[in-house]
């Protein structure tokens, strides 16, 4: 962190944060009102949002009303049709162990991003009323996707979501001094910090009046705070296209043409080629937070060649199950530990039948099954009391199975470092060298 001189910030989800549970449950009541109004069976009024049926980094294979959990391979994990779990064998005769192709959008549609999580709960919800409801006449599996994610991009676009938020900041936005002293502590080490965000001039001045302004003991006002601040951003094009950039006077609003070397204060639109150039820095010594894989850090990767750090706000709870299931966890090493070798040895035996025509001693040979039986029954009961700990349809959110989840895939592929919430900054030092751990490989394990 010593050689990062520029820290940017996306505002949603990242600079400021939100209530999840709030926010998503108002997205899916607005995303019902706009199908009702599109003509949608009244039924689907009385649906009620349950925000555990989905997590981040889901896919939906739309022609089929499947949902689905992938490893980091994309191999599919763990499978819901609508409401219903797929069993192994359902499972396996559909997707046969393959790769899903994620390129494939006509088919499939990613959970990317905690603004997801609405739509995700009402498609598995709609999906399984379409099949215990045929007289509905809702539409086919696909259709009814289009129509979800035409409605949530509608309540963005048309600022019914914000609107709510602007009436009631209290309810939707979650206070965190932690952030603030981080930030104030960055730039006491001579970091310049940026904002960055899609959001409009009037809505971020409300969020960060609340989210900052409280904490602030060094400066003023979040103007002060920050050197840079630029709103409607439309990322991913500030990463890639160049834009033209507009000046906002934060006391009237009114914007102008901005021509020349880029000052500190506040904008509208730009490019990061321009920032960067202006600051004088090379694309190493800038670091981008945000929550978006895409929108954040996959186009900052391909084309600015920032550094760049994911902020998972699932890792809250995510972390804390992890801790109150150590235990279980160990044992559960144990037993498969236990396992493998209880199966080595029950290969030895059937390998000297193969190899040197000696038939394996029944007895033995049944005391290992019974053996290895006992403790598939056992590590059975483990994982089932594991995983009361974690999301009760999906489990872990970083792991499918004991392989990592394509969404912790992702994060490991493209982002530099992450974290729960930016305070998670404040335990450690600006200069800090965060180093990857290093990787037992299969070979070191011999």
């Amino acid at each position: 962190m010593k050689q990062i001189a520029a820290i940017g910030f996306d505002m949603d989800y990242t600079l400021v944060r939100y209530d999840s549970e709030a926010f998503e449950e108002m997205t899916y009541k607005e995303i019902v009102k706009k199908l009702l109004e599109k003509g949608y069976p009244d039924a689907i009024g009385a649906l009620k949002f349950k925000i555990n049926l989905a997590i981040r980094g889901l896919v939906i294979d739309k022609p089929h009303g499947n949902i689905l959990k992938l490893s980091t391979y994309s191999k599919v994990k763990h499978a819901y049709h609508g409401l219903h779990e797929m069993d192994f064998k359902t499972q396996q005769k559909i997707y046969q162990n393959l790769v899903i192709d994620l390129n494939d959008t006509d088919r499939y549609s990613i959970v990317d991003t905690t603004f997801s999580i609405a739509y995700c709960v009402l498609y598995m919800q709609l999906v399984d009323m379409k099949d215990s409801q045929p007289d509905l006449n809702l539409p086919d599996y696909k259709t009814l996707e289009q129509d979800l994610i035409e409605a949530l991009d509608i309540s963005h676009r048309d600022g019914s979501l914000k609107s709510q938020v602007k009436k009631n900041v209290k309810k939707f936005i979650v206070h965190d001094a932690g952030i603030v002293e981080a930030l104030e502590r960055f730039k006491r080490h001579g970091k310049k910090l940026w904002v960055i965000t899609n959001s409009d001039y009037e809505y971020s001045k409300l969020l960060l009046d609340y989210s900052i302004n409280p904490y602030l003991k060094e400066h003023k006002h979040w103007s002060e705070l920050f050197n840079l601040v630029v709103t409607a951003a439309s990322k991913p094009r500030f990463f890639t296209d160049k834009m033209p950039l507009l000046q906002i006077d934060p006391a009237t609003g009114l914007m102008r043409n901005h021509h020349g070397k880029i000052e500190d204060g506040i904008y509208q639109g730009g490019n990061a080629q321009t920032i960067q150039k202006n600051a004088g820095l090379s694309g190493e010594q800038i670091l981008y937070l945000g929550d978006h894989i895409y929108g954040d850090v996959l186009q900052i990767k391909k084309t600015c060649n920032w550094r760049t750090a994911l902020v998972i706000d699932e890792l809250i709870s995510e972390v804390e199950a992890l801790d109150k299931s150590a235990t279980l966890t160990d044992q559960i090493n144990d037993l498969m530990a236990e396992k493998v070798d209880l199966e080595q040895k029950l290969d030895d035996l059937f390998d000297k039948e193969i190899e040197k025509g000696k038939k394996p001693d029944k007895t033995k040979v049944q005391a290992h099954f019974k053996k290895i039986e006992g403790v598939d029954k056992k590590i059975g009961k483990l994982i089932r009391s594991h995983s009361q700990f974690f999301n009760p349809y999906w489990g872990e959110t970083m792991r499918a199975g004991v392989e990592p989840s394509r969404l912790a895939g992702q994060i490991e592929k493209y982002a530099c470092i992450y974290m729960a919430k930016i305070s998670d900054f404040t335990d450690y030092s600006p200069r800090t060298y965060y180093r990857p751990r290093k990787k037992t490989l299969p070979h070191e394990l011999a």
